[in-house]
């Protein structure tokens, strides 16, 4: 069967709606392949109706929440939207966190439910003077979550959606505090959905394209790609958990591929590809976000995604994902916006305000970026204070620091809070670092500040250096020399095995500022 892209699409105002109407009007098309396993869209309704039954049975009211905490699953997706066919809302743990951080967060959460992989739910017994509450087991082959779905009725639930449900609680990555709860309801979905299909985003251009998912599933993109797919009647190609050798082999197999990327990610597949002598010709879409892509890098994928459309993405976990898009023809090289961030979302609005007197900046100056739009996130889950510090006189302050050019693109340049300022001069690491990716023998690059008596703050480079390059401070310095102001020249470089990162991409500046 072959079916033109607008057959294929749906965008319900109810996200449970998505494999409902797809499971109607393509029963048997594959929504979901899973380590040798693949469930059809109406396998995949049925069983979401089971689970949907399985939480009413366990005694979950509409409104609770279900801990998940386990790596990407197949059976993640049935869960996920029998939990909203049932009124409930999942949240999805990070299970890379250290075993107080993920109690802290399920406390946090006050889930009724948890359901994980044994390895994770064994560590959190160790954790002091923690009560879990209700807790499942995914490998069991009794008394585990799949045989209690198993033993439900495939009927759906008696419960009738609202626009306000909040469907999802994801938690943000704590780079600048605590991790809060992002409640993200249907209303913010459709809306983003409804956004990025009039952008063109993602539209399939032939019958047996595939979405490759690699992301993890506690993350706004590890959400979004899978529903996204499913929305235009893509099979989900789940991986288990991030794997460059393990992607580089799926681009293989002759089918056509999209997927979503961070940067650092990229980064790894280039690497597999190159040391496995393979192409990345079947990648079709590639899209990416949550992190910079130094120019050198972007480059890079180019070359290697020869068959694929590039569309960046900038949002926040606090955005639905969605703020602003760098569509395909915008990364022909040479021009000077494939470096920006694109275009606002259709619906979205988006400024740059002074940081401390939240007046708009003038045209071309930086500041703080701030938007509103429907896809803006509910609040943060029993954080008022927080919510109201975050949307101020109904615009979203996103704590990046921007510029609109005159064509309307917007540039991201950097957190607000990773600004340096040195001898009042303010200075963007991002700027520096997308010069530091350039240098051949530089694998990867962060640029922090450190105290000054004399300037208040210097600028400290941090590089991890590619394998069996040589390079040294003053080889960095004279580099960067003449590309740069005096004033933002690092005064210190040092070297390192890697960057921490979290599970985002994201290099966490505060673990570099403490070490």
């Amino acid at each position: 069967m072959t079916l033109a892209a607008e057959e294929r699409i749906v965008c319900p105002n109810m996200l449970a709606d998505v494999v409902r109407l797809q499971a109607a009007r393509f029963p048997d098309r594959a929504a979901l392949h899973f380590e040798g396993e693949t469930r059809t869209f109406a396998e995949l309704d049925a069983e979401s109706n089971r689970a949907a039954q399985a939480f009413v049975a366990l005694g979950l009211k509409p409104g609770d929440r279900i801990g998940w905490l386990a790596r990407n699953l197949g059976i993640f997706w049935p869960a996920f939207f029998g939990a909203m066919k049932a009124g409930m809302v999942m949240t999805p743990l990070n299970w890379r966190l250290a075993p107080p951080e993920v109690a802290a967060i399920l406390q946090d959460s006050g889930a009724r439910l948890l359901v994980g992989e044994r390895a994770f739910l064994a560590a959190l017994e160790t954790v002091e003077g923690y009560s879990p509450p209700r807790v499942l087991g995914l490998e069991e082959e009794e008394g585990g979550f799949q045989s209690v779905l198993d033993a439900q009725s495939p009927d759906e639930p008696d419960y009738r959606a609202r626009e306000e449900d909040v469907i999802v609680q994801l938690y943000t990555s704590g780079t600048t505090g605590l991790p809060k709860g992002v409640l993200l309801t249907n209303r913010n979905y459709h809306a983003v959905g409804a956004a990025g299909l009039e952008r063109g985003v993602f539209v399939p251009q032939t019958d047996d394209e595939a979405m490759l998912h690699a992301l993890p599933h506690f993350h706004v993109a590890g959400v979004n790609v899978g529903v996204l797919a499913m929305g235009r009647a893509m099979p989900v190609v789940q991986h288990r958990q991030f794997d460059p050798a393990a992607i580089v082999r799926e681009a293989q197999g002759g089918r056509p591929l999209d997927a979503f990327f961070v940067p650092a990610m990229i980064l790894m597949i280039l690497e597999a590809a190159k040391a496995a002598g393979a192409r990345l010709d079947a990648f079709r879409t590639v899209g990416y976000g949550a992190a910079p892509m130094p120019e050198p890098l972007l480059d890079a994928a180019l070359k290697a995604f020869a068959n694929a459309r590039f569309w960046q993405f900038y949002g926040m976990t606090e955005t639905c994902g969605g703020a602003s898009l760098l569509d395909p023809e915008d990364h022909a090289p040479g021009l000077a916006r494939r470096v920006s961030a694109g275009r606002p979302l259709p619906g979205c609005e988006i400024k740059v305000v002074d940081p401390e007197t939240r007046r708009p900046a003038p045209a071309g100056a930086m500041g703080e970026i701030v938007l509103r739009a429907d896809f803006v996130m509910a609040g943060y889950w029993n954080r008022p204070d927080a919510t109201a510090e975050m949307m101020r006189d109904g615009w979203c302050a996103t704590g990046d620091a921007g510029r609109f050019d005159e064509d309307g693109y917007l540039y991201v340049l950097d957190r607000i809070k990773d600004m340096i300022i040195s001898g009042g001069e303010n200075i963007y690491p991002a700027e520096i670092e997308n010069l530091l990716s350039a240098h051949p023998a530089v694998l990867e690059a962060a640029v922090i500040g450190q105290p000054d008596e004399k300037w208040g703050e210097t600028v400290k480079a941090i590089i991890v250096r590619r394998p069996g390059a040589t390079l040294t401070e003053e080889d960095v310095i004279a580099f960067l020399k003449p590309k740069l102001a005096r004033f933002k020249l690092p005064k210190t470089v040092t070297f390192a095995e890697a960057l921490p990162r979290n599970p985002s991409g994201k290099i966490l500046k505060t673990v570099l500022r403490r070490m």
